[in-house]
């Protein structure tokens, strides 16, 4: 099966150009001007900005459904957290995410967090079951870093060390509360972080220090956290806004790198190779080109875009949603009442 996606603007973070996308069997074959290619199927972009899809690095279903539309002691059956998982992964999808961990669910990954309460057993016990990546929910709360440093007499970040959670590939949700001694042992392990914009901006707590994660070359990503909304380009601006007003330094950070965190660099940290080329899946999302006035791109996409302007979600080559509307299932719409519908009050 083959699919022509033609008429598109490629953004690839080095010479964005004008291009046609041929897709075999779920990965791309051939980019660039393919207008005497055949297809089984063609697709007309219009001039859309094909782009790479949006990692959500972190977030939590049935918390953020809890947050967003229920209470925190709020209880979930089996197959309404089924249902809550399902609706997220829609809103993942519709937002132009394609990779994502539920985290509310088992995972291929280890998750830890609230270690200031567990015992040095149970810490112990769970490193050693330890076998490849681990994502680590800390530095968020003077509270539980002052817990953790009044108890073992040692900054979080050695603790972490002394129990061996940095030797594995290492990924620190939040991190807020991290300064400059704690970083640099967090960069020595090759550890990467993953900031939550929507969760601290509701919980009223700083960003993460994005001056010294870059000084000591941290990558990190996004995530969307434990509330049910969706939306990078509003998550970009909140980064940028953080830095120009709280961190006064516009040059810290350009629309261009932190599209790209959005993209490919939060896709890397959670296992998945993001970029638009051939030989990859055919993994993309399009973007409406209509709306951007800015002659910098990438400064017109996180500006000047929110998430309707997600017009397309492609993955290995079959759309997943087009114009806001989730195609593979009859276009149902997994909003607010569709969640009335299938829960219990």
């Amino acid at each position: 099966m083959k699919t022509l996606f033609k008429n598109g603007f490629l953004i690839d973070f080095e010479k964005p150009s004008n291009v046609d996308i041929l897709v075999k069997d779920g990965v791309i074959e051939k980019i660039g001007d393919l207008s005497k290619e055949k297809a089984d199927k063609i697709v007309d972009l219009k001039g859309g900005i094909v782009s790479p899809a949006f990692a959500n690095c972190f977030y939590r279903s049935v918390e953020a459904v809890k947050n967003s539309y229920f209470s925190e002691d709020k209880e979930f059956n089996a197959k309404e957290r089924e249902i809550i998982k399902k609706y997220m992964e829609v809103k993942n999808i519709l937002s132009g995410s394609l990779y994502f961990q539920d985290f509310s669910f088992e995972t291929p990954y280890s998750f830890v967090e609230k270690i200031n309460e567990k015992e040095e057993k149970e810490l112990e016990n769970i490193s050693l079951s330890l076998k490849d990546s681990v994502f680590i929910k800390i530095g968020q709360s003077l509270e539980e870093m002052g817990e953790i440093n009044s108890n073992s007499k040692k900054m979080p970040s050695e603790f972490l060390e002394d129990f061996g959670f940095l030797d594995k590939k290492s990924v620190i949700i939040g991190g807020n509360l991290f300064e400059k001694d704690e970083l640099e042992i967090f960069s020595s392990y090759n550890s990467n972080f993953v900031l939550l914009p929507n969760d601290d901006a509701r919980s009223g707590r700083r960003y993460a220090n994005i001056n010294s994660l870059n000084k000591f070359h941290i990558p990190f990503g996004i995530g969307s956290g434990d509330f049910a909304e969706i939306d990078f380009f509003s998550f970009m601006r909140q980064i940028l806004s953080f830095n120009s007003f709280v961190m006064e330094n516009t040059s810290l950070l350009s629309s261009k790198e932190v599209y790209k965190i959005a993209t490919l660099i939060g896709a890397k940290i959670i296992g998945y190779d993001a970029k638009v080329s051939e030989g990859n899946f055919a993994n993309f999302i399009v973007l409406n080109s209509k709306n951007i006035l800015n002659q910098d791109i990438f400064k017109g996409i996180v500006f000047e875009l929110s998430k309707q302007d997600v017009i397309m979600t492609v993955k290995e080559g079959k759309i997943l949603q087009e114009n806001g509307v989730f195609v593979m299932e009859n276009g149902e719409v997994y909003d607010k009442i569709y969640l009335e519908r299938n829960l219990k009050k």
